[in-house]
């Protein structure tokens, strides 16, 4: 390797002791938002296409309105809600995958278990960088706190809402690194205490089937939040 960059170094020496003293630059092209899935662009898809894409937006904005309510009634009316959980580094940090098989049947597990459970949103997906050796208060968000993010129009990260955003997610690992952490306490669970975790498992299976895009994609965030939220991801092992 070293050899392969000395030819390289010496054609930059070279290149800036005979480049001239000015220099101009100009844009190239400019990044523009990606932009969601929104009825106007159904609308402009083959009749044969449309359909499918309109009943799975539907489907969504009826899902994040059943998630935002259920949030809501976990609480009595005008109570103040928990603060949002503090945000931390991936799952690898607090939801192991790797432990010696045993280690999953021990009490440290199984409360990690009962933690991420409390954490599955009502459509059964799993918001991203989380400590799950905590659980979710009644009344807590399901994401983190992101009130500080600025809401700048250049910045195409901002959510929408900054207190409903990566509710439900496959960024970070998420959602598929609970399930299979999940699966592997509940293995060894195999009568009723482990019910609640074997559930759990199967509303993320529910809910990975109802995010899959009619062709067979899946968002980065579902519920839809929108932007580049919406497309197709394949980052993080998703």
């Amino acid at each position: 390797m070293k050899s392969n960059r000395l030819p390289a170094l010496f054609l930059a020496s070279a290149l800036v002791a005979v480049a001239p003293s000015r220099t101009t630059a100009g844009v190239i092209r400019l990044n523009t938002p990606a932009v969601g899935l929104t009825a106007d662009r159904i609308g402009a898809l083959p009749d044969a296409e449309r359909g499918a894409w309109a009943d799975y937006l539907a489907r969504s904005q009826a899902q994040m309105k059943a998630d935002r309510d259920a949030l809501a009634a976990e609480l009595p009316a005008g109570a103040t809600p928990p603060p949002p959980p503090q945000a931390v580094g991936g799952n690898e940090h607090n939801l192991p995958l790797d432990r010696p098989a045993e280690w999953y049947a021990t009490a440290e597990a199984r409360a990690v278990a009962d933690a991420t459970v409390s954490f599955q949103t009502p459509a059964g997906g799993w918001s991203k960088n989380q400590d799950r050796r905590i659980a979710r208060l009644p009344g807590q968000r399901f994401s983190n706190d992101a009130e500080t993010m600025e809401q700048n129009p250049a910045n195409f990260d901002a959510p929408a809402d900054r207190f409903w955003t990566f509710v439900g997610t496959l960024d970070n690992d998420a959602t598929w690194s609970e399930m299979r952490f999940l699966a592997k306490v509940a293995a060894h669970a195999p009568g009723p205490e482990g019910d609640a975790w074997r559930a759990s498992v199967i509303k993320g299976v529910h809910y990975l089937l109802n995010a899959q895009y009619p062709n067979g994609g899946w968002p980065q965030i579902w519920p839809l939040e929108g932007g580049f939220h919406d497309s197709i991801t394949f980052n993080d092992n998703a």
